[in-house]
């Protein structure tokens, strides 16, 4: 980011003073309370993640065909490709994260596009479940997505267990110095024994899951919430091996009984069967949802939260991130906020250690942008960078628009255009274009932003 940020509404942003906060808070709680004090036309209201999504008003047929882009016409030989329920234009040759960038399971489902480039917090939700996508990147082998697996690190202490052994018997017929024989076989039974019983423990916590696929791994897990152990819930993750790609889903539900635990299995099982790969800028025409390389049919109603960068490969220093999802009565976007935000960002102060001075050359808005057939807000700055004698433009732009409480097909779209710090991210080569170059790729994203066609097409866009 051009500017030190703090968080503000889980996701990172520019500090614009505490009484901008306290406004966005403010107004999320009005926006909240209002749609709870609303009566929706239907009986029953649509749901998110179990809470009922009561806007204010209902959207006029009009306002949900705004978001079919119907005006939109894409120029001939222009490639599309989609994320969650949208599909947008891309300009050039892209690319997804699917640098394994972090073993952990806490960062597994947030990919890179290298060590250190990334945009912190890309993961994809999909209803109970996260996914990620891996490949060889970089000298990174996709399979080493494996050698964190319970059966990979059983496998490795397995391994260590019997050449520890072998070294105790070498120590007992070999060393001379009979006490020092000793006291190394000591060690070395004490390390034997916290190994066999780190594999019990595993075992106990960790059990074998067969997704009933080919070329598919898995396991089942369980963890608690708050330290209660009553609201204990059933993990399940499965790898699943396609060509150059290897996609990891993890799926968690609430588990009571052992019955629960098994229906989780056959849910999560019958969910991976409908799963198909996608090809690149491949466009299905049924209802469901887009991830890289991949593509998950439904009836258009299940949950999604994404936020999933791309970059173009002629210019790795810039990232386009794209937020969408269903809206959540608890999580609303408020993008007229977030676009003054961005306007007002100021430049770092000069840091003479890491050689860099930026000043500000324009701002962009807070004003309104088109996305697609809907209205967004955008704000942003383009600074001028200055490092070891070589003049670039940084920038960062944010475009939004908040989607409608209470409709599966009005979500919300959010796209940030940001440049990598280039003395940060040491792997790449080369500069951020020039600003005009990449709001040029911006603006061929966001006009063509739209709900992504479906046969048959989504209830809302059917004349009644």
């Amino acid at each position: 980011m051009v500017a030190l940020k703090v968080s503000l509404g889980g996701k990172m942003k520019s500090p614009i003073g505490l009484r901008w906060n306290l406004i966005i808070h403010f107004l999320i709680l009005i926006s909240v309370a209002a749609g709870c004090n609303a009566r929706r036309a239907q009986d029953e209201p649509l749901q998110v993640e179990g809470e009922e999504a009561v806007p204010s008003r209902l959207p006029t047929a009009d306002e949900m065909y705004r978001i079919t882009a119907p005006d939109y016409k894409n120029i001939e030989n222009r490639k599309e490709e989609c994320l969650g329920r949208l599909v947008f234009a891309v300009q050039g040759n892209f690319e997804w994260p699917t640098y394994l960038n972090d073993e952990d399971s806490g960062t597994l489902f947030n990919r890179s596009f290298g060590p250190n480039v990334a945009s912190p917090g890309d993961t994809m939700r999909f209803g109970d479940m996260y996914i990620a996508v891996i490949a060889s990147v970089s000298g990174v082998k996709k399979e080493n997505v494996f050698e964190s697996t319970p059966a990979a690190l059983e496998a490795h202490l397995v391994n260590r267990i019997s050449e520890t052994r072998a070294y105790i018997d070498d120590e007992r017929k070999n060393n001379k110095n009979s006490k020092l024989a000793k006291k190394n076989v000591e060690e070395a039974e004490g390390w034997i024994l916290g190994w066999e019983k780190t594999i019990k423990e595993d075992r106990k916590e960790f059990e074998p899951f067969n997704p009933g696929l080919p070329h598919s791994h898995g396991y089942w897990t369980s963890t608690i919430e708050a330290n209660d152990e009553t609201d204990r819930y059933s993990v399940l993750r499965a790898y699943l091996t396609r060509g150059e790609h290897i996609y990891i889903f993890q799926s968690s539900a609430r588990m009571k009984t052992a019955s629960d635990k098994e229906a989780h299995k056959r849910d999560f099982s019958a969910m991976l069967a409908k799963f198909r790969t996608r090809a690149p800028n491949e466009i299905p025409v049924e209802p469901g949802v887009c991830f890289p390389f991949g593509f998950i049919p439904d009836d258009g109603r299940t949950v999604v939260e994404f936020k999933q960068s791309l970059r173009f490969k002629d210019a790795p220093a810039v990232l386009y991130t794209i937020e969408t999802g269903m809206v959540h009565p608890r999580r609303l976007k408020p993008t007229i906020f977030m676009a003054g935000a961005y306007s007002s960002m100021n430049p770092p102060p000069f840091n003479a250690k890491a050689d860099v001075n930026a000043v500000i050359t324009q701002r962009i808005g807070p004003h309104f942008v088109s996305m697609g057939g809907v209205k967004g807000m955008q704000g942003g700055v383009v600074m001028k960078a200055e490092a070891k004698g070589i003049k670039y433009d940084v920038y960062d732009i944010y475009s939004g628009y908040s989607g409608w409480l209470g409709t599966a097909v009005l979500p919300y779209m959010l796209v940030e255009m940001q440049t990598v710090n280039m003395q940060q991210a040491t792997e790449l080569k080369q500069y951020p274009p020039p600003y005009e170059q990449s709001k040029e790729r911006l603006d061929v994203m966001l006009k063509s932003m739209r709900w992504r066609p479906t046969n048959p097409p989504m209830s809302e866009f059917v004349k009644k």
